[in-house]
């Protein structure tokens, strides 16, 4: 299987953990995908195999022999089925919705960070201080919700709810400071457990190659 992959990416890392802890990263080539700093506002130019395998430009993307793909939400019910027996998500029951709810947050936090990347890559007076002013409430007020929602019910198995969240605290961590700490301290210092997990360390932020 081919996996095409950056290490700026939060998708791309939660897949990689996923496929860390799973114990199955024999299994894919990873591929790594250059980036220019114009990808926030702009088409830009990729390998022909990556557009054939992701029209929508996104990563991570997966190519299997019979299925190709191109969103990480896929990717990780697919690893976590097909190949990890649902040790990462209940395949149902009340344990499933819980996970759900917790990676529903957590994964807005993501989508946040990313708009968030994307706004502040825009120069001059095409950047909107009020957009990124509103992508980093929302991951602030995501975190608080985390914390009082659903931290108290991790459990010892890291799942993908809680894989989703180390993500979104890891990126905070690297692309944007400590400030998210002050909205959810007892989050903070669970992160600061988890992310000495091996499949953590392993997949530390770092910013994409350009060229």
């Amino acid at each position: 299987m081919r996996l095409y992959v950056t290490p700026a990416s939060p998708w791309v890392r939660r897949v990689r953990v996923a496929i860390l802890e799973l114990g199955i990263a024999d299994r894919f080539e990873f591929v790594q995908t250059k980036w220019p700093h114009s990808w926030g506002t702009q088409t830009v130019s990729m390998p022909a195999d990556f557009t054939q395998a992701t029209p929508v430009m996104r990563i991570p993307a997966l190519v299997t022999d019979d299925v190709t793909l191109t969103d990480s939400h896929a990717i990780c019910d697919y690893l976590n089925g097909e190949l990890g027996g649902y040790r990462l998500l209940a395949r149902e029951g009340a344990a499933r919705w819980k996970a759900l709810a917790a990676m529903s947050i957590a994964n807005g936090i993501i989508e946040a960070q990313v708009a968030r990347r994307a706004e502040l890559l825009r120069t001059g007076a095409d950047r909107s201080d009020d957009f990124i002013a509103k992508m980093r409430d929302r991951q602030m007020r995501c975190y608080a919700a985390l914390e009082e929602q659903h931290l108290p019910s991790f459990g010892s198995v890291f799942d993908l709810a809680q894989i989703t969240t180390a993500v979104a605290c890891g990126y905070d961590e690297w692309r944007y400071g400590p400030d998210w700490r002050a909205a959810a301290p007892k989050l903070a210092a669970w992160y600061d457990d988890v992310a000495k997990r091996p499949s953590l360390a392993a997949t530390a932020p770092a910013e994409t190659p350009q060229h």
